[in-house]
């Protein structure tokens, strides 16, 4: 049986798990989650710590493992790809960008270089590597409508702090730069609707997934309260349709792939594209060096084509002779995350209803945060907990009545917080 092992532990890596499953193979994940079945196993292997890296790619040899998909950011930005690749070319199938063109999404002031030189249409902003810096770049960015301040560095998708106005950007950097480091792009606010774009490289083009998805960042309903990974997507966006999704690809995304390669850091993997839609166009917030998180979710239940195909496509430089399918209809996703999130909260809670949950027509919950604890029971284990989506042929209003249905038949004691208003814009 073909083996594939997803590097990775949360919704994003089940929901890729998810496709591999369907296109027959064998699915090992490194660290993983509660969620295992006959053609899926969870091994101890943390790849966010490089001293790890041995461990797993000792565990592919000894599999005969043909695929190594690498899902989140950290161990991308520590050089996974690099590490295997210098083992020889035998292993040369694992999928992931270099720690080289992970700068792309690990360090905002490179994106922002690139983007500029470009001419790449971004917010304006300013490179500041104190915090002196940052508060004269609120002082010039803000003119009343507030800023934007994006650290440099990883910060698990919660380093970017909104302000509505320049008082609030001054009264609360000194917080922002004492959490995440003095290091930041202070930009302007951009104004619009969000929609994510999913791509895949093969270090020359972007073939993106012409399905745009729109992701909900902030905790509670109307876009209120603190960022955080994302509390639900959906897609099709309507926002962006196949037409702009293209455009993006084609006018944004491969010309910054192909300046990559000319700078000796060629970029192989999936890209992930964040765009406002403006008055004056699409313009992008950031790239990330890997599918979004959740949008990764709707996009696995709507691909139609065999996610692995593509992969060795553009792992071989081939990746414009197939073309990315997807279903008709719409999927949606919703978030349920443990009281606290993104603060601080209690692990080790039971969660109930996750069969009666899967049950509902056209719905598969993903694990995020959950574990099984020694009696076998499937427990909390992290902020962001399941993300439970839902598919429906016949569009998104039943998609999402589908994955809220689902919603309703799973709880913790104390229960879930999640937002009630996923894809209502698009409704």
């Amino acid at each position: 049986m073909r083996k594939v092992l997803v590097l990775g532990s949360g919704g994003r890596e089940d929901s890729l798990g998810f496709k591999f499953e369907q296109e027959g193979y064998f699915v090992f994940h490194g660290t993983g989650t509660a969620f295992e079945s006959e053609r899926r196993k969870n091994v101890p292997i943390d790849v966010t710590k490089k001293e790890n890296f041995l461990m797993a790619f000792d565990f592919v040899k000894k599999e005969g493992i043909e695929l190594v998909v690498v899902g989140p950011e950290v161990p991308l930005s520590n050089g996974i790809v690099d590490f295997f690749n210098a083992k020889g070319r035998e292993y040369h199938n694992i999928f992931g960008s270099t720690a080289a063109a992970s700068a792309l999404e690990d360090d905002k002031f490179f994106s922002y270089d690139i983007m500029s030189a470009l001419g790449i249409p971004q917010a304006d902003s300013v490179k500041c590597y104190t915090r002196e810096e940052a508060i004269a770049a609120i002082k010039k960015i803000s003119n009343g409508r507030g800023c934007v301040a994006k650290t440099r560095g990883l910060t698990g998708g919660k380093g970017v702090s909104v302000y509505d106005s320049k008082e609030q950007a001054l009264e609360e950097i000194v917080a922002h730069s004492n959490r995440y480091g003095q290091e930041v792009l202070i930009a302007e606010r951009l104004f619009g609707q969000e929609a994510s774009v999913l791509g895949i490289s093969d270090g020359s083009k972007v073939v993106p997934l012409l399905v745009s998805f729109q992701d909900h960042k902030r905790l509670n309903d109307g876009d209120k309260g603190p960022n955080t990974g994302g509390m639900g997507a959906y897609g099709p966006a309507p926002i962006a349709p196949p037409e702009i999704v293209r455009r993006i690809a084609d006018e944004i995304m491969t010309p910054v792939v192909r300046r990559m390669k000319e700078m000796g850091r060629e970029y192989k993997g999936f890209l992930y594209a964040g765009m406002m839609m403006t008055k004056h166009g699409p313009k992008v917030l950031e790239f990330n060096v890997r599918f979004g998180d959740p949008e990764c979710q709707p996009a696995m239940m709507l691909l139609e084509s065999r996610l692995s195909d593509h992969i060795f496509a553009a792992l071989n430089g081939t990746l414009d002779e197939r073309d990315i399918r997807f279903r008709e209809g719409a999927a949606c996703c919703v978030v349920l995350t443990s009281r606290g999130y993104p603060g601080d909260y209690k692990k080790d809670l039971p969660i109930s209803g996750l069969d009666e949950a899967n049950n509902v027509p056209g719905v598969r919950v993903f694990h995020a945060g959950t574990k099984r604890n020694s009696a076998g029971q499937i427990v909390t284990s992290g902020g962001r907990v399941l993300g439970v989506t839902g598919y429906s042929p016949d569009g998104l209003r039943e998609a999402r009545e589908r994955a809220y249905e689902a919603v309703s038949k799973i709880s913790i004691p104390g229960g879930f917080h999640y937002r009630t208003d996923i894809a209502s814009k698009a409704l």
